[in-house]
Order: structure tokens, then sequence, then C-alpha cells
């Protein structure tokens, strides 16, 4: 027992050796966010800039103090830290698709080294809650607007049912004024949703519906919407699903 409790001692001593030789102390948490520091990669077809946004288009805050800037460091993103440690900025991001100005937080810097990367960094390192929070966000949200612009982003979904159909009607300025996704999911009366601005709704099939766009949160939002139709039925499975989605279905009734 003295022998391993002698080893589990030297153990110790050497793990808390090397620890405080890498300067790291127990119960610190990696600064380095994993997603942050990878660089994005911009496309030949895709422009970037940086530009601050005008004094008049953000509300007015009173200027902080250092106590209430370390309090703000410690608490997730609001309005008021939006500006709080200088001048926020927004990368407008353009490509063949169309044009994204992404916010950036003032507590973050986003640095283009070359004309085919761009590098986003936290002004604390990553070493406090606002840092952490914003790091990676932000340089998920420059990324998926780089993709966007450049290739754009798909949801498919599918009808599964008997009789679920769905097709698109053009605009003829009386029935249907805009462009109209018309559904027939079991209802009395056909489902009808107008395609909004910057979105394309497909029908390869009679019962499939293909969203694409540039801004992945819209297209997510649309496709959502269509199926919060006819969610999938928790006992057959009737609905509107997305391709692949995994639905699992309860035991029926017994007798």
């Amino acid at each position: 027992l003295s022998l391993v409790a002698s080893d589990a001692c030297g153990g110790t001593m050497l793990l808390r050796s090397a620890r405080g030789a890498l300067g790291l102390s127990h119960g610190r948490v990696r600064c380095m966010s994993r997603i942050g520091r990878v660089p994005v990669k911009l496309p030949e077809a895709v422009s970037v800039r940086v530009e601050p946004y005008a004094a008049g288009s953000l509300h007015p805050i009173k200027p902080p103090t250092a106590h209430r800037l370390r309090q703000m460091m410690k608490r997730r993103p609001d309005k008021d830290s939006f500006q709080a440690f200088g001048t926020p900025h927004r990368v407008v991001v353009n490509g063949p698709l169309g044009e994204i100005a992404v916010p950036v937080h003032s507590f973050v810097d986003v640095a283009q080294p070359d004309a085919e990367t761009l590098q986003v960094s936290a002004k604390c390192g990553g070493t406090t809650r606002l840092g952490k929070t914003m790091w990676g966000t932000t340089k998920s949200y420059i990324a998926n607007a780089v993709r966007g612009v450049s290739q754009g982003f798909r949801k498919d979904l599918e009808l599964q049912g008997v009789g679920f159909r769905a097709r698109i009607e053009k605009a003829d300025g009386a029935l249907y004024p805009v462009e109209t996704l018309v559904l027939r999911l079991g209802f009395t009366n056909e489902l009808q949703l107008p395609v909004p601005p910057g979105i394309e709704i497909s029908c390869p099939t009679q019962t499939t519906i293909a969203v694409f766009g540039f801004r992945k949160r819209q297209v997510g939002m649309v496709a959502a919407q269509i199926r919060r139709f006819r969610p999938p039925d928790a006992y057959k499975g009737k609905g509107v699903r997305y391709v692949d989605e995994v639905v699992r279905l309860k035991p029926g009734k017994r007798r």
C-alpha cells in the first residue's frame, strides 16, 4: 500500500510540475478556440471588405467604466457590449449569388492577411466568457456568408402519405400574385406558401421539395416553415420531413 501511495503521489507531483511548466493552473479552461483559430478561405469569385459602422447607425450608450467593462467580459454579449470595446465593424461578403453583411462585435478583430484568407481573433485571446462566446461564433457566421454567396445552401424535404403532393405555381397576377408553393397534405384545402425574396423553391418530383438560397438562416427557416404544415406523425410517419431524417415511431395499441 505504501508503494502504491508513493507512486500515486509521485504521479500527482509530476503532473502538477508538467502543468506548471506549461503555464497551466488547476481548473483553467483552454483559451484557444478550435473553430475561431482556423482562417476562413476565400474563393476567387468572392470579395470581402471590412468597414466600420457609421456613427449615426448605432444607438447611443453611456461610456462604460473599467469595472463595467470587466463585468461585460464575464457575461454573454448584449446591445451595450456590442460597441463598448471600440467601434464595431461589419464584414461585407460579395459573390456571384449575392451580398451579405455580417456584424462583428467590438471585442472581436477581423484581419485579412492576404487575398485568400480571413483571420478572426478575440481581443482577450479567448480567456473571458465574452471572448469564448464571440470568437468561434463570428468565424462561423463569416464562413457561412462566404459559402452562401459562392455555393449557396440547400434543404431537401419529402412528403410521405397517400395523396400528398407539392407543386410550384408561377406568378400569374390573378390567383397567384407571386410564385407560390402549393401543398396537398390531407386537409380539406390546399396549403399555399408564397416564395420569399432570396429563396428558390423547386419540386423535382411531386413528393420532394428543394429549398435553395444564399442565406443559411433564411433557408433553414423556410424549410422549417414547410415542415410545420404537417410534421411527421408519431405512429405512421405521415407528413413532411427532411430527407434522411430519422423519425422514431411509437408502437400502436395492441389488443
